[in-house]
């Protein structure tokens, strides 16, 4: 009997295992969803609602525009940590869309949250919900068939509303409307039973049979009075966790963002002691403030004063060319730098993360920037000298004629420029081109080497990593150097058409022995002792050789200009524009033509003397069709001095140090066009026609796109020299492949490293940039 007995009871437990197996497996199956849970929620936070605070642990991180995703530990950019680091003001983080992440409570760390977390038990066969229904005690509501309370829609209090399934069966989409809160969006509670505050088992007294009935018109129970809907009880006014419909009694509306941050000067829970202290700091920023602005106001002043004095000594020496006269500018100029470094040592003792007005820091930036100024006096005195011996070579350098040995002393300008652009013999301009490398730059290359080093010291006493960085600074750009190789990228398909087209045209002229069809071209043949200007020899290139360019200087010279009609004609076509007419001192103090009774410099330029009303122009101009245009693109620069002189004297300058020639230059563009020549009478025929247009569209890329790369190749050289990617080893062979890269030009013979070519030009032995 008690063996019939114990085995009916085996075949029972038999049975309830099977069932209980089958059971388990159509659980694990329902609850595959529900496979990657979420973390436990910390203790003491059961029941309540994730909460997020303004700039708190649990908030979205905001990144800068601008930022390449560079965020420290805290979330904020490091990008704004130094203002020093900075060119600009800063960020203000103010994007309307932030990153989307789970309502995890705030005081949940990142990541791995707990040791139970199930996304790394992926194997386990049953969820939390199913371990608390079965375990029994972690706070799990005992009647299981129903909510926890009215609303809730988890029915596991362990499961955030991100990885809860049950708020996706809609397709997958949450909230269809991102501005639209949880409370408000009705897709949410369509399968919900609407919450019945009579009810008999409302869970607010379940755990209090003897408490009184709920009364929502009860202030006392955080409800909501019908005479003010947004009040709620002393007990119910916990800041970090009110919805957007709390007021506080003298709140003049819900939702006002003064009660929102804590750090807000209007914030209502702020003791008396901190306002006190934030009334008293602000007190003293703005006096603080409010003196550093007097403080540059002042040394506005005296710049000016000293930007002036030797302004006015320069011109009198390049109007005025004398011994007497240059040893005034170079006490000027001593004076000035002089000035400078004073100043510079005051900005630098300034505190600029401090600054907190974006015009007072860009003052004090710039004004702690002075180059090689900045240099201790005996390597300032050392760097000058070296600077000044390069100029001597290079201004001293004179070779002989071609096969006459004793017609010597042939200088850069006007000799040598003449024979690159007019002459046609291949060893002519060959022997020029040796000759001129051998005597100017050859002999600057262990100077040249010691200014790298002295130039990358000046960098660093500004607060740069090296030279390169110094001299890109001021156009405001991290990556100005990638800037500039995409800008080139997207020119590239025009150039290599040109130089296609003319390699062809040199092809024919000079013979295929001389020129190869699929090499680079020789640099000496170019028109020019550099390559950067292909314009002299149009006369081999030009499209249409019987419909030249247009040329207007015959038609000048017949109409009787001369040089003050065409500053007027120049001064009408900016007044056109509703630009300002030149200053009454502009035309009584400029020298537009030579004095005869005196010697001059005269390369155009145009002069800012830093009074505000003082502007001038030196030209020694003559009535051609090319100083016509020239003319003009000095106006253009006067008429940036005048736009800006209401200006500090720090910001009285270029946006960068290519923007005042990008604005003349771009003048130049509009005034040289063929209908702006017709409007004015010079050309009385009509040039509207296919053939003149491409003469004059290629005429100007022979002289302005064929530039770009020369450029590009000079400054990505010094770039590379000055963050010593090149060793001095390889100088001269650094130099002619980028040439080649950029620019598909080769030197006329073999070239070896006792050759320095870069020297032969001026920017490199006066070390200035040549970018702009």
């Amino acid at each position: 009997m008690h063996t019939a007995r114990h085995y009916t009871m085996l075949k029972l437990l038999i049975k309830c295992t099977i069932g209980a197996l089958f059971a388990l497996q159509s659980i694990h199956c329902e609850a595959d969803p529900q496979l990657n849970l979420p973390p436990l929620a910390p203790p003491g936070l059961e029941g309540r609602r994730p909460v997020t605070f303004p700039n708190g642990d649990a908030s979205p991180t905001r990144v800068p525009l601008g930022v390449d995703g560079v965020v420290s530990g805290d979330g904020s950019s490091v990008h704004d940590r130094s203002r020093s680091e900075r060119f600009g003001p800063p960020y203000d983080g103010d994007d309307d869309e932030e990153d989307e992440r789970p309502n995890y409570p705030a005081q949940q760390p990142e990541g791995r949250a707990n040791d139970y977390d199930r996304r790394d038990r992926q194997d386990s066969p049953y969820s939390y919900n199913d371990r608390n229904r079965y375990g029994g005690d972690r706070g799990y509501d005992r009647n299981q068939n129903r909510e926890r309370y009215p609303g809730d829609r988890s029915p596991n209090p362990y499961v955030s509303d991100v990885d809860n399934p049950l708020l996706y069966r809609d397709g997958g989409d949450r909230n269809r409307n991102r501005y639209v809160s949880d409370v408000e969006n009705p897709l949410l509670y369509r399968d919900r039973t609407p919450y019945n505050p009579s009810r008999d088992d409302d869970d607010r007294n379940r755990d209090n049979p003897n408490a009184r009935p709920y009364n929502p018109n009860d202030p006392s129970f955080g409800g909501r009075n019908p005479p003010d809907p947004n009040y709620r009880g002393p007990g119910q006014r916990d800041p970090n966790y009110r919805d957007q419909g709390f007021r506080e009694p003298g709140q003049r509306f819900p939702g006002d963002d003064r009660t929102r941050y804590a750090d807000d000067p209007n914030y209502p829970y702020r003791s008396p002691e901190e306002e006190r202290f934030r009334i008293e700091n602000e007190r003293r920023f703005r006096a603080e403030t409010e003196k550093l602005r007097a403080f540059l106001t002042e040394i506005d002043r005296k710049s000016s004063l000293e930007c002036s004095l030797n302004v006015a000594a320069q011109w009198n020496f390049e109007t005025n060319i004398n011994d007497a006269t240059q040893v005034e500018a170079l006490a000027a100029q001593q004076r000035y730098n002089d000035f400078q470094r004073l100043l510079w040592d005051q900005m630098r003792r300034i505190d600029q993360t401090k600054i907190f007005d974006d015009k007072l820091y860009r003052q004090v930036r710039l004004m702690s920037i002075i180059g090689p100024s900045a240099l201790p006096p005996d390597q300032l005195d050392r760097y000058n000298r070296i600077v000044n011996d390069m100029l001597a070579i290079f201004n001293g350098a004179t070779i002989c004629a071609y096969e006459q040995p004793f017609e010597c002393g042939l200088r850069l300008q006007p000799h040598l420029k003449d024979i690159m652009a007019k002459s046609r013999d291949w060893n002519e301009l060959q022997y020029t081109w040796l000759e001129w490398r051998r005597k100017s730059g050859r002999n600057m290359r262990d100077l040249f080497e010691q200014l790298v080093d002295l130039t990358n010291d000046a960098g660093r006493v500004n607060n740069f990593t090296d030279a390169a960085a110094y001299w890109t600074f001021p156009y405001e750009s991290r990556n100005f150097r990638e800037e500039m190789e995409q800008v080139w990228r997207e020119i590239l398909p025009l150039y290599e058409m040109i130089h296609a087209y003319v390699r062809r045209k040199l092809r024919e002229f000079y013979g295929p022995d001389k020129i190869n069809k699929n090499a680079p071209l020789p640099d000496h043949i170019l028109g020019d002792m550099y390559g950067q200007s292909w314009q002299n020899i149009l006369d081999i290139v030009i499209p249409y050789p019987g419909r030249s360019f247009l040329e207007v200087t015959p038609e000048m010279q017949k109409q009787g200009y001369n040089p003050l009609v065409m500053f007027q004609i120049a001064e009408e076509f900016f007044v056109s524009m509703n630009m300002s007419a030149m200053p009454p001192d502009f035309w009584a103090s400029s020298i537009l033509t030579q004095p005869p009774d005196r010697p001059i410099l005269c390369q155009p330029s145009s002069w800012d003397f830093c009074t505000g009303k003082d502007y001038r122009v030196k030209m020694c101009t003559q009535v051609t069709h090319k100083d016509f245009i020239t003319v003009h693109h000095e106006l253009a620069h006067i008429q940036y001095f005048l736009n800006y002189r209401n200006n500090p004297k720090v910001f009285r300058d270029g946006a960068n140090p290519g923007f005042h020639e990008a604005i003349g230059d771009a003048i130049s563009l509009s005034v040289a066009s063929p209908k702006h020549l017709q409007n004015l009478g010079l050309v009385q025929k009509s040039v509207d026609d296919t053939a003149h247009d491409i003469n004059f569209l290629f005429s100007l890329a022979m002289e302005k796109v064929v530039f770009l790369p020369f450029a590009l190749a000079l400054e990505a050289w010094r770039y590379d020299v000055f963050s010593k990617r090149v060793r001095k080893e390889q100088y001269n062979c650094h130099w002619w492949l980028l040439r080649e890269e950029y620019g598909g030009v080769k030197p006329p013979v073999l070239r070896s490293e006792l050759d320095f070519d870069p020297g032969a030009k001026y920017h490199v032995a006066a070390n200035i940039p040549y970018i702009k």
